[in-house]
């Protein structure tokens, strides 16, 4: 019995020394990110800190990709600006991995870390997913949202799989290479070399050129961060601290609600939520979608948002009657056949279905009296004017002119994003 007791004694002992352990290595591991953020004020400088890739034996063809990008320094601190909303969340992933802060420059080359670029070849997102490789990867698409756009999922996707590249041929320049090409190619690359009895870095394996280029074109990037003076360009600092912090929203929200509760412009939220492609973001109950916000503007908006009483959301579910069109759902909800048919996905030369759940604008005119006489009242209570588009005029920079918004004159004159110069657009104004 005295045994026991003094074996008990003992566990609890160590139990509670390796308690104080773990605490301990807790406490230390907050530290040292504190240190990090602390101790380099530029971002830049943290992420020239976690460089681990060699550069080529002959680094003529890195001063030659590095020469053409320091021949247009605009254009590259257009890139470095476009960054700095990502930079900081990539780099503590990095870090948090393990992984080679080169990575960090793949969007670089991929999008100008531009993540609504659009690209002839389906691919989307900072990171540039192909349709099928993001449905690998478990990023969702459907008419609400596009994960690969999605800056949280995206980038964890991304750095999924140049992990699993990683561990798949132990060469962090043939991972970023497969990364680009594919893996299947890169493997068969290196059973040709190895049936020649050839070596199978990467320097000496027989790739397409344009693979070989795409991971020289991140080693120039990389030599332009290193030594910016000898390319003569000069980088804008970013400064080393979080741009953004995650809300998760559990119910439907128009977008339009969500810039004006956190006080934020249409291209701020879309910088940082270019995931989705309609005017509200669809929620389930079992898929919560989560929101970025500018960090200083996250408490702005939970405040507004608590205090906020109406509908979040001016648009509802509908589930289509029998023999009822979408030109007299469009009417009798006082909104466009085109806008209906853009919020919902439906394509331009199709009609709904018996049953089709589809969603409309909260208003709801049950005749074709109540109907005109709403719309008369509307109209009485605008004045109109008529504004020609000009050269590099957009929607975003014409809605703020008049205080309103791109989805309201999107509304008034059933038109897209795209403009022509001469085009008249109709601005109602209280």
């Amino acid at each position: 019995m005295i045994l026991k007791r003094n074996s008990l004694f003992v566990l609890l002992i160590s139990l509670l020394f390796w308690t104080c352990t773990f605490i301990s290595l807790d406490a230390v591991a907050e530290k040292l990110v504190q240190d990090k953020i602390q101790y380099h004020t530029n971002l830049w400088s943290r992420l020239q800190n976690g460089f681990a890739l060699g550069l080529p034996p002959d680094n003529k063809i890195i001063n030659r990709i590095g020469t053409s990008y320091s021949q247009n320094p605009e254009s590259f601190n257009r890139i470095v600006a476009n960054s700095e909303p990502y930079l900081f969340y990539i780099v503590e992933e990095l870090e948090r991995r393990g992984m080679p802060m080169e990575i960090a420059l793949i969007p670089v080359i991929e999008s100008t870390y531009n993540p609504l670029i659009k690209s002839n070849s389906q691919t989307a997102g900072l990171w540039q997913f192909q349709p099928e490789t993001g449905r690998i990867l478990g990023l969702v698409q459907n008419v609400w949202h596009d994960d690969r756009r999605d800056i949280i999922a995206s980038t964890q996707a991304a750095l999924d799989y140049l992990q699993y590249l990683y561990r798949k041929f132990d060469n962090w320049k043939l991972a970023i290479a497969a990364y680009n090409l594919g893996e299947g190619a890169v493997s068969k690359a290196l059973s040709r070399n190895s049936h020649k009895g050839r070596p199978g870095n990467f320097y000496d394996l027989n790739l397409p050129i344009d693979a070989k280029h795409y991971v020289y074109k991140l080693l120039a990037v990389k030599d332009i961060i290193l030594n910016s003076k000898k390319y003569g360009v000069k980088i804008r600092p970013i400064a080393n601290r979080p741009y953004f912090d995650q809300i998760k929203i559990h119910e439907p929200i128009d977008i339009s609600l969500v810039t004006r509760l956190a006080n934020i412009s249409e291209v701020e939220f879309n910088a940082l939520n270019p995931a989705y492609n309609r005017y509200v973001i669809k929620v389930s109950d079992a898929a919560p979608r989560t929101l970025l916000l500018p960090k200083t503007n996250k408490e702005i908006f939970l405040k507004n948002l608590e205090t906020y009483q109406d509908p979040r959301v001016s648009w509802q579910i509908y589930r289509v009657r029998k023999s009822e069109s979408i030109n007299e759902i469009a009417d009798r909800h006082l909104t466009t056949v085109k806008q209906l048919k853009t919020i919902n996905g439906i394509a331009r030369h199709k009609n709904v279905t018996l049953g089709q759940k589809i969603l409309v604008p909260h208003v709801v005119v049950e005749n074709q009296a109540d109907n005109a006489a709403r719309k008369k009242k509307q109209l009485q209570n605008f004045q109109s004017s008529v504004y020609v588009v000009k050269k590099g005029d957009t929607l975003y920079e014409i809605a703020k002119r008049y205080g309103t918004t791109v989805d309201q004159i999107k509304s008034w004159n059933d038109s897209e994003e795209n403009l022509s110069i001469g085009q008249k657009l109709v601005i109602l104004r209280g």
